[in-house]
């Protein structure tokens, strides 16, 4: 009854490590500005509490922005620093593209979620 009882324990952590594997790829994912989706993109650095803090308050404002992705240029990535030369832009921002990918708004520095969630209503028209 042990040996089943750990089978499907490895069962389960496999299948919520393919989860959590493929939300990090998506979130990591900048291929898809510009295919029909409003995109907030978050310049990060994963060492810096300040983006760490940013990302988990931007995560959770747009939980209900169904309309809108929510992708990060991580900056020790070379996909990442690209991006991140081509707006100019320093970690703890915040990059706001239509659906086009046209870029119509940055945001520098740490928001509060009241600021984040006025900020996409007025972008996002939601």
């Amino acid at each position: 009854m042990k040996s089943g009882g750990a089978a499907a324990l490895v069962v389960a952590s496999a299948g919520a490590l393919a989860t959590y594997d493929k939300r990090q790829r998506t979130l990591h994912d900048l291929s898809g500005l510009g295919e029909g989706r409003a995109t907030v993109v978050q310049i990060h650095d994963p060492s810096c509490p300040v983006c760490r803090n940013l990302k988990s308050r931007t995560s959770k404002v747009l939980e209900g922005f169904e309309s809108v992705d929510f992708r990060l240029a991580d900056i020790t990535t070379s996909e990442g620093r690209k991006l991140q030369e081509q707006y100019r832009a320093t970690k703890t921002t915040l990059l706001l593209f239509d659906g086009k990918g046209k870029h119509v708004r940055t945001v520098v520095g740490l928001q509060s979620i009241e600021e984040l969630a006025e900020l996409f209503r007025g972008v996002f028209k939601t």
